[in-house]
């Protein structure tokens, strides 16, 4: 007669059951009237919000068959729990080697996360089957021998109350109950192991990663306050400190999401603000519902608050579970985590039996539908809730379609120890028929006896239980009744698509020796993306603190929670990862070569400063503390002692450090910006050149482009008031004016961010409004950033500004960074810009070494992963952020395909002098290592003296290192411990596809003069597009170009000017000339007066044609004289020339001839004597022509006042009279002349300035004052003779000669009055001709006006030249 057994397990598992359908799943065995064999699984298949009562309360309610319902919550992760106990007990019927004759069959319970249902699942267990009568039982076909119990271990301790009174052996998995009841504690069997291996594990686990500084959450229940009270207390005597012990907040089954989020705040708080990273979790199969409500609880209660990466340790009592509302939220929370699990193995078949399940063909499985309807979103159509927003179920849908989140198809370690307990059961029944077999003869009777057997008598097989299990594993039970195996160590590897890899890295072994019981396997673990630290073990740690991520702080108002005002926005600066690889590949270079530091391996250890005081102040101490324990100056792991630190880019980073590492004498090597001489420490070393070299390159660039007329654009920092303090008086010592000087916004609070846009603005209008081309930027290396946004702003916002071309110049401290938002913002801004940059040169293997970077490879490195996700626009299973229109990271990308502005493959001059600075350590390690080691002579030995030395020692010979690096540029600081160096000079190429080129078209020579240290290469040089390709002009102004002067504008610097033409006889040769220079002797300058020609030597010749005119004038003069003379003298005898004085009249006529001769001295090239003669020759023969005419005229009035009766004038009319007229004037011209010659004798002289191009040969008159007294002289005699004969005009015609002479005087001294003006006012030989036009003209008026109508007479009309006829009284 063949008989069935039936097996009815009791845990909990997640997957909703409708409330008013049986959540109870019975497979039973072939339908035989006999008795049955009951093991009884209870399965917590949906969380049900039923009010929390007591414990009375709920067995009544139990036993009133009238609980309260609502609505449940399914975790569809436990199902799976469920389909192993099928399978385990699939498998055993199917095999016939085990229990031969007997079927094993199931039955399970839902325990709906609650007290209640669990009470009712052990009262039914204990009675007759579809009939609630407790301890009455008559069915003997459904005989209980086992329950399955688990995972939490309240509920197993509600079974257990009950089902050990009838000493039912429960075999439990998860979190067993802690029973003190050593009777109700005899009937359980723990299918995890001891509690021990687990906590021991968690402790060599923290130790190994060194985490000494950890926090601590538990479940407030019994198992996490013994875990409290017994188990930290052995971690702290391993030296792990705690920053927190926090429990979960209790939550009840009527708890709601509100509720759980509000109590969890506090504890999040706490939680997600320590600095602590590693956390080790206690808690339940369910707590990561709770921990994922922990992590979430600042964002759902709109909390901001700075949280601080975790990675979380969990206990093996845990797994993955969720509520529905949770299904959409990310799993990055718990990616990189560390978890233990009881040690398990992928069972094969049970892959295959979970891709044939079917709702629709899976009739007695109570729990499918449910999990169907929840897993895939769907609904079956006998359904009687409102679902109308799903779609129904086929039935055709494949769990292996679900992510892992939701259901997982391999086997987890909760479901590998269901399907072991299977097994237990099974082999300890089979070794039980065995032995009733040994007193029977046939199988049946055995089998019979088996099914008589009652509960109790089952222990004594089940404590002797040991076999191997269809995976190979062997199981067995300690004498505590505790499974006998060991610990996988998980790391958990979550995905976008919400699913998670669980993979094994290590494991706890308890059977193994003492060394070899914990192993892992380091290089296989995936830690969490935000640990922003690069590590690298070895002897000596370099430290390096360098910002690759940038955070925004709120201000702190003291307005709210000081969790809620410390929250910090950050973005990534891909560029800035290039200063981490290049002291990696430094360390690498290093540790590969065998001549450097032999023996003795280089580490670092690099933290991320995110351009703020808080986080560097953070990093030094973390310097200071044990690696992973934050307890400042408690360093007890002597490897990982920093013995220098590079540090940098800018001095907001370098002085917080140096403020706390200087405490310690900790040599630091700054590069980028570092603090002023008034902030420099001892123990400081800079990678950057004296900036006062800086500023004088700076000048002499201005100076060689000749642009007088700049910008400036400072940090406004005290280094930015520095640098304006040096440079301003050396610009204006040198020329150089500044239109404008603007400070860079300080972009410190993200929420200040858009109240600076107003000054943004402003300075946009002052920057591009300017008239000066060319702006000088004294920043850092995130100033890019700001100047980036600000020239943005047109595209922002509506600026109506008319914006000029920009040339700008940067200094070495700047270097290309943006943000991920300006990414695709234009960069041609910086198009033909020039830079300042530290001299550096290519590494070799500096590229290969980029281009082997992998973030798949590169599992210490906590930065790459960030990096990769910004330079590619794509996000790794791990990402946090929306990436909906991105791709995913395949770790195959290229980092040369990366645009220049994104990530620079060719070495930046930044990454150089970090370079540098790592080889300046490792020297400086080197020589203190062999001044120590002198008498040594094994490495080793070396190596231990090298580690007890004091930092501080390390500062001297890092001071005075001088070395070549592998490029062969010297390195080397100076007594300031600045670096020895020179700056290149950078032209900025872009290109549309966002890449740039920097060109090198300059170098300077630290060590020489200032006015030729410079060097540049105009011609590399490729100017701004907007300025077409040519050098553009910065200035005030236009530059006043040759001919014209500089004249300073009144109000503006003394750069603005207007251009005034050169004065005449000055020229400029040159732009922006200050003054105009006279031309040298012998030039003049040309009509644009910018240029000197020589001058013409120049004189009045017989060969030019004036001096021709002149010459020619004269001597007809003089032969008319002549003419008149040899008249006189033919007809001498006739009355009218007896008439006037005859003598006198020759003499008069003599005197003319002579004048008209004395004026062709003052033609030709002048000469001594021709200079000494000339005048005097002109002044005593006029004298003597004018004297003759006065002589004429007195005659004339004393001849007519002698002929009245008793005159005595008669007595004086005669030719003595006449005669000493003459003389006496005569020897008074002469002796002036005299004079003029004995005192200032006239000389042959050059005139320069007199004609501007030409220089003419004149006669110098020696005085001018004589000069003036011969012609004043010459005017007194003619004056009086023109009186004289003006008042004897009215006297008889007989005897009036004097109207002649009056006219003739009146024509003369019209001559020479009119001559002084025009002598005066023209130059050179102009000045001659005047003298000799009025010398022929005066000459030629007297021998017209007097002898002319004489002439007449005598010639045409000789009938009036008679003596009667000159009596006549109306003569005409």
């Amino acid at each position: 007669m063949k008989t069935n057994l039936i097996v009815a397990p009791n845990r909990r598992l997640g997957v909703r059951a409708l409330f008013y359908r049986p959540c109870r799943s019975v497979i039973e065995g072939q339908q035989v009237p006999e008795t049955a064999v009951l093991v009884s699984l209870d399965v917590s298949a949906s969380y049900t919000n039923i009010p929390h009562r007591e414990v009375r309360q709920v067995i009544e309610d139990v036993l009133d068959k009238n609980p309260v319902k609502s609505p449940p919550v399914v975790f569809t992760q436990l199902y799976q729990n469920i389909l192993a106990l099928v399978f385990a007990v699939k498998e055993i019927n199917e095999n016939l080697q085990l229990l031969p004759n007997v079927t094993l069959g199931i039955h399970t319970y839902n325990n709906y996360v609650s007290p209640r249902y669990t009470y009712q699942a052990a009262v039914e267990l204990l009675s007759t089957k579809g009939r609630f009568i407790p301890n009455y039982k008559c069915d003997n076909q459904n005989n209980l021998v086992t329950v399955l119990g688990g995972p939490k271990s309240n509920f197993c301790l509600h079974m257990a109350d009950i089902l050990s009174i009838f000493k039912i052996p429960q075999l439990l998995y998860g979190s067993g109950p802690m029973i003190d009841n050593k009777n109700e504690a005899a009937f359980l069997y723990k299918m995890f192991p001891s509690w021990a291996n687990q906590y021991m594990g968690i402790i060599k686990l923290l130790l190994y990663f060194r985490w000494t500084w950890v926090g601590v959450i538990y479940v407030d229940d019994e198992h996490g306050q013994r875990f409290e009270q017994e188990v930290l207390p052995v971690f702290s005597e391993h030296g792990i400190c705690f920053d927190f012990i926090e429990t979960f907040p209790t939550m009840t089954s009527s708890s709601s999401l509100s509720e759980m989020m509000a109590v969890n705040e506090d504890t999040s708080t706490r939680v997600m603000g320590s600095t602590t990273k590693a956390v080790v979790v206690h808690g339940e199969i369910q707590t990561i519902i709770t921990l994922r409500l922990l992590v979430r609880a600042a964002e759902f209660n709109e909390i901001p608050m700075r949280t601080n990466a975790k990675i979380w340790i969990m206990t093996a009592q845990m797994d993955f579970t969720s509520l529905k509302i949770q299904r959409s939220w990310d799993l990055d929370f718990i990616h990189g985590a560390l978890s233990f699990a009881v040690h398990s193995r992928e069972v094969l078949g049970f892959d295959q039996f979970l891709r044939a399940r079917d709702p629709a063909s899976d009739k007695e499985d109570g729990f499918i539908g449910d999990f169907w309807e929840y897993a895939f979103g769907c609904s079956h159509p006998s359904t009687t809730e409102a679902m109308n927003d799903e779609e129904l179920c086929t039935g055709e849908e494949k769990l292996e379609s679900l992510p892992g989140s939701v259901f997982e198809m391999s086997m987890t370690g909760h479901s590998y120890s269901i399907y072991t307990a299977v097994y237990v059961v099974a082999h300890a029944l089979h070794a039980m028929y065995l032995s009733l077999l040994k007193h029977r003869a046939l199988a049946d009777g055995g089998r019979k006896k088996l099914l008589n057997q009652q509960p109790w008598q089952f222990h004594e097989f089940l404590t002797r239980v040991s076999f191997n299990n269809s995976a190979g594993d062997l199981v067995s039970f300690d004498q505590n009744m505790e499974i006998e195996a060991g610990l996988e160590i998980i790391n958990w590897i979550t995905f976008p698509n919400q699913s998670f890899l669980r993979a094994k890295v290590g494991r706890v072994n308890p059977k193994a020796p003492k060394d070899k019981g914990f192993t892992i396997r380091e290089d296989a673990i995936i830690w969490p993306q935000m640990f922003n630290q690069y590590y690298q073990a070895g002897d000596l740690i370099i430290a390096g603190v360098i910002s690759q991520i940038y955070m925004f702080t709120n201000p702190i108002t003291f307005t709210k929670r000081l969790s809620e005002e410390l929250f910090d926005d950050q973005v990534f600066m891909t560029q800035n990862y290039q200063h981490i690889l290049a002291l990696a590949f430094a360390v690498k270079e290093i540790n590969e070569n065998p001549q450097i530091l032999p023996n003795i391996t280089l580490g670092f250890d690099i933290y991320n400063s995110h351009f703020t005081a808080s986080w560097t102040y953070l990093a030094s101490m973390e310097l200071l503390s044990t690696r992973d324990r934050f307890i400042p100056n408690y360093k007890c792991d002597a490897q990982n002692h920093p013995v220098a630190i590079i540090v940098g880019p800018n001095s907001e980073i370098c002085l917080p450090m140096a403020n706390i590492l200087g405490i310690y004498k900790i040599p630091q090597v700054l590069y980028g910006t570092s603090p002023g001489t008034e902030y420099r420490m001892q123990f400081l070393n800079h990678l950057f050149p004296n900036e006062a070299h800086q500023n004088m390159v700076i000048l002499q660039l201005l100076l060689y482009f000749r642009w007088t007329w700049i910008g400036m654009i400072p940090l406004s920092d005290e280094n930015g008031d520095r640098f304006l303090q040096h440079i301003i008086p050396m610009l204006a010592q040198n020329g150089i004016c500044i239109d404008f000087i603007e400070r860079f916004p300080s972009l410190t609070f993200s929420g200040a961010f858009f109240e600076l846009l107003a000054e943004v603005v402003e300075i946009y209008k002052t920057v591009m409004g300017s008239t000066a081309k060319v702006v000088v930027l004294y920043g850092e290396i995130q100033t890019m950033i700001v100047l980036r946004y600000l020239l943005q702003l047109p595209e922002l916002e509506d600026i109506p500004v008319k914006t000029t071309g920009k040339m700008w110049i940067l200094t070495a401290q700047m270097d290309f960074t943006s943000l991920p938002f300006q990414r695709y913002w234009n960069i041609g801004f910086v198009h033909g810009a020039l830079s300042l940059a530290i001299h550096s040169v290519e590494l070799s293997g500096f590229q290969k070494f980029l281009q082997e970077k992998k973030p798949t490879s590169e599992k210490e490195d906590g930065f790459i992963r960030d990096f990769w996700q910004q330079a590619f626009v794509c996000s790794f299973p791990t990402s946090t952020e929306d990436k909906e229109d991105g791709d995913m990271c395949t770790g195959e990308e290229k980092l040369e395909a990366l645009p220049g502005s994104v990530f620079e493959t060719i070495t930046t001059a930044h990454s150089y002098t970090i370079y540098n600075g790592v080889y300046a350590v490792l020297h400086a390690l080197q020589d203190m290592m062999f001044s120590r080691g002198k008498h040594r002579t094994i490495a080793d030995d070396r190596r231990l003296n090298l580690g007890g030395q004091q930092l501080w020692q390390l500062h001297h010979f890092l001071r005075k290192v001088s070395f070549n690096n592998s490029a062969g540029e010297r390195i080397s600081f100076d007594q300031n411990g600045d670096l020895v160096s020179g700056y290149d000079i950078v032209n900025w190429v872009t290109f549309p596809n966002q890449s740039f080129l920097r060109v090198k078209v300059g170098e300077t020579d630290p060590g020489g003069p200032s006015d030729k240290m410079l060097f540049v290469h105009e011609n590399r040089i490729v100017w701004p597009s907007m300025f077409n390709q040519a050098q553009p002009l910065s200035v005030c102004n236009d530059n006043c170009h040759p001919g014209y002067s500089r004249r300073r504008k009144e109000g503006k610097p003394f750069c603005c000017y207007d251009c005034l033409p050169c004065p005449e006889g000055k020229i400029s040769y040159m732009k922006d000339t200050d003054e105009c220079p006279q031309c040298p002797e012998g030039q003049y300058p040309n009509n644009d007066q910018n240029l000197c020609l020589p001058k013409d030597i120049t004189f009045l010749s017989y060969e030019d044609p004036l001096g021709i005119s002149l010459a020619s004038c004269a001597l007809s003069f003089c032969f008319s004289t002549a003419l008149v003379l040899g008249i006189f003298i033919k007809y001498q005898d006739t009355p009218l020339v007896k008439a006037n004085n005859r003598d006198l009249t020759y003499t008069l006529l003599i005197s003319l001839l002579l004048s008209f001769l004395s004026a062709l001295l003052f033609i030709g090239q002048p000469e001594k004597v021709t200079c000494l003669i000339r005048q005097m020759a002109f002044g005593i023969i006029f004298s003597v022509a004018v004297s003759c005419v006065l002589a004429k005229t007195v005659i004339v009035v004393l001849a007519f006042m002698a002929n009245k009766p008793g005159s005595r004038m008669r007595n004086w009319v005669g030719i003595k009279l006449s005669s000493s007229i003459v003389i006496s004037c005569s020897l008074s011209q002469a002796t002036i002349c005299i004079v003029w010659l004995v005192t200032s004798p006239p000389f042959p002289d050059v005139d320069m300035l007199s004609v501007t191009e030409q220089i003419v040969l004149e006669c110098n008159e020696g005085s001018v004052t004589m000069f003036y007294c011969v012609l004043s002289f010459l005017g007194f005699l003619a004056i009086i003779s023109f009186t004289v004969a003006f008042f004897a005009r009215k006297l008889p015609d007989s005897f009036n000669e004097t109207k002649f002479i009056t006219f003739s005087m009146l024509v003369f001294c019209s001559v020479w009055v009119s001559f002084v003006p025009t002598y005066l006012s023209t130059k050179g030989k102009s000045m001659v001709a005047v003298e000799i036009f009025s010398i022929l003209t005066s000459s030629a008026g007297l021998l017209g006006c007097i002898f002319s109508p004489k002439c007449y007479i005598i010639l045409l009309r000789p009938e009036l030249n008679k003596r009667g006829q000159l009596m006549k009284k109306n003569y005409v």
